[in-house]
């Protein structure tokens, strides 16, 4: 179970990861607390994810979708799951499972 001490953790894990992939700090951040705000079953992925991008160095565990591709891997996302995106939820990556996020910019 994802608790108040884990999402805590998971936060600070964060703060240690460097900006990668066009995600900044303080929006990869933001983008945490959203998720485990809105997905808290979320947490454990979540948590694997950041481990990985801060052995990795480069990796985030956030992609963008753009053209309707995953930012990260650019692999095609279908058109249903990127309307559930634009709605302001989270989904994965089929093939990087990064959690995919929409930004109008």
């Amino acid at each position: 179970m994802f608790t108040v001490q884990n999402k805590t953790r998971a936060v600070k894990q964060v703060a240690r990861v460097r900006s990668s992939a066009g995600v900044d700090t303080r929006q990869l951040k933001a983008l945490c607390e959203r998720l485990l705000r809105t997905q808290p079953q979320s947490g454990p992925l979540l948590k694997r994810l950041l481990a990985r991008s801060c052995r990795a160095g480069r990796h985030s565990a956030f992609a963008t979708i753009q053209n309707g591709r995953c930012a990260a891997c650019n692999m095609t996302v279908a058109t249903a799951r990127i309307q559930k995106v634009k709605a302001g939820e989270f989904i994965n990556c089929a093939n990087c499972i990064r959690f995919l996020y929409y930004d109008p910019r």
